[in-house]
């Protein structure tokens, strides 16, 4: 009997053990998202980018990854970064290329089990697996395109009743246009996880669709909760692919508070002109503080940049952010700059971030001039400081608007009262004669013009000086008619030139 409650206590002690040495093993994923990159042809470089849990044995092992690529393919995709981070995060990076077989839309998938154990609008995480995709949409009508990258980790904390905001800080290489919306999360074959709930908010839990902070007002109960977000790129209205990011969200008990952030809004700036402006982030804890930025304007070639990177401070602190604009960087859409503050608080690290809008607009064309000739106005101008542009806009009113147009604004408002007249699509015209199609300027009135440049994607340049002109008196002009009798036979008519 003896020998029996030894074995079976034994026997138990291995169950339990092998019920929590399980989990142990495969319980890691706290994030994933797909990204790609055109190569050449069909052929595109894909990378997976998951954050695990550290202590978890599973990240040793996992150096490869089964992928779905949308075209009835798989592969095992090779890791290439295996990174600790802090709070016990770590960053998993697998990356290969792929040619796909010809035009067409692919969604290319990876599911890999198995998320924490005890996330709480999960049930059951411990068993249910992590999957994302990303639409890769292969169109030669609409160009080659870039996946949105994500910037941004998600490793950011947050503490029970206080205000939680993240976001991707995400960067599309093309320009092309972003929208964000919330997705429930996706657990095996790719369908939604069963029960899956909208993590518990005292306010509300909603993602920006155009800025993209995901902010939870505010969170009600502690622990462990994953949700996902998408992110679509739009080209001239087009949906031409989209990303998924599945993340985790620790949420503690503490009493911190996050940093706050002095940040204006939106810049604008004129190509080839550097624009400059100090940020600030103070802790009202007194805490340290970390500033750091990303964004598109730190990915183009002309890169920008913060001094100091990063900026730290007790309990503020300040940087200048740096750009020097080239032509090249002219886009209709908004190059949004992320600034994120971290306090260094010994319990939970809260995060803070805030956005600011940029505008890269075009110079103005200069030394606009008119002069009239015959029956119609010769228009000229210098050549332009940005030759990248795709061609010109002429406009036309009669008399003086005196339009002067601001720090910021493009194009000729319809307000000023000016026509469009004419769209020249070669770039290297110098010159423009407006004679109304041929039929002849009306003589006797001031006729007025604007002109701007245009690019690419769409964007206008600020309007020119503005440069009037009447046809000269060099043609007959009737000035005078009047007859001296109502007899068509005897009366006299009197005509004037």
């Amino acid at each position: 009997m003896v020998i029996f409650r030894m074995i079976l206590k034994r026997s138990l002690f291995l169950v339990l053990l092998l019920a929590t040495a399980f989990p142990l093993f495969a319980t890691h994923q706290r994030a994933a998202e797909i990204t790609y990159r055109w190569i050449q042809g069909l052929t595109y470089e894909v990378t997976i980018t998951m954050y695990t849990y550290t202590p978890s044995p599973a990240d040793d092992i996992r150096t490869t990854l089964p992928i779905i690529w949308g075209d009835n393919t798989e592969s095992e995709i090779p890791r290439v970064t295996f990174q600790a981070l802090p709070e016990n995060y770590t960053l998993n990076v697998y990356r290969m290329n792929h040619t796909f077989p010809g035009n067409g839309s692919y969604t290319i998938s990876v599911e890999d089990p198995n998320r924490n154990f005890g996330v709480v609008n999960i049930p059951n995480s411990v068993n249910v697996p992590i999957y994302v995709e990303s639409k890769l949409i292969i169109n030669p009508f609409l160009g080659t395109n870039n996946s949105v990258q994500l910037l941004n980790a998600p490793v950011d904390q947050g503490c029970g009743g206080k205000m939680y905001v993240h976001n991707p800080s995400a960067f599309d290489p093309d320009g092309d246009s972003l929208s964000f919306q919330l997705v429930n999360c996706r657990g095996s074959q790719g369908l939604e996880v069963p029960g899956y709930t909208t993590p518990l908010a005292s306010t509300s839990f909603a993602i920006d669709a155009v800025t993209g902070d995901l902010t939870w007002n505010t969170p009600v109960l502690q622990g462990e909760y994953n949700v996902a977000f998408e992110i679509t790129e739009w080209r001239n209205g087009t949906k031409i692919g989209s990303v998924v990011r599945d993340m985790q969200i620790l949420i503690g008990a503490c009493n911190n508070n996050p940093p706050v952030i002095e940040l204006s809004d939106y810049h604008c700036i004129v190509a080839g002109n550097t624009l400059s402006f100090d940020v600030s982030a103070s802790d009202p804890d007194n805490n340290t503080v970390t500033l750091t930025a990303t964004g598109a304007p730190f990915e183009v070639q002309n890169q920008a940049s913060i001094v100091p990177d990063p900026a730290t401070g007790t309990p503020t602190a300040t940087t200048t952010f740096y750009w020097t604009t080239r032509c090249e960087n002219i886009n209709k859409n908004l190059y949004i700059t992320l600034f994120k503050a971290k306090d260094n608080h010994p319990e939970v690290s809260l995060t803070t971030f805030k956005s600011t809008a940029i505008q890269v607009i075009a110079p103005a064309i200069e030394d606009l001039q008119s002069v009239s000739s015959g029956n119609g106005i010769n228009l000229s101008w210098q050549n332009p400081l940005c030759e990248n542009l795709a061609g010109y806009y002429i406009y036309r009113r009669s008399g003086s608007s005196g339009f002067v147009p601001s720090e910021c604004q493009t194009g000729v408002p319809a307000s000023m009262g000016y026509t469009r007249i004419a769209t020249l699509n070669d770039p290297a015209l110098r010159s423009f004669r407006d004679d109304d199609n041929g039929q002849g300027l009306v003589p006797g009135i001031s006729w007025c013009y604007l002109i701007t440049s245009f690019f690419a994607d769409g964007s206008e340049s600020k309007a020119s000086n503005e440069s009037c002109a009447a046809l000269k008196r060099d043609l007959p002009v009737m000035t005078h008619v009047s007859n001296d009798s109502l007899d068509l036979s005897n009366g006299k008519v009197l005509l004037a030139w």
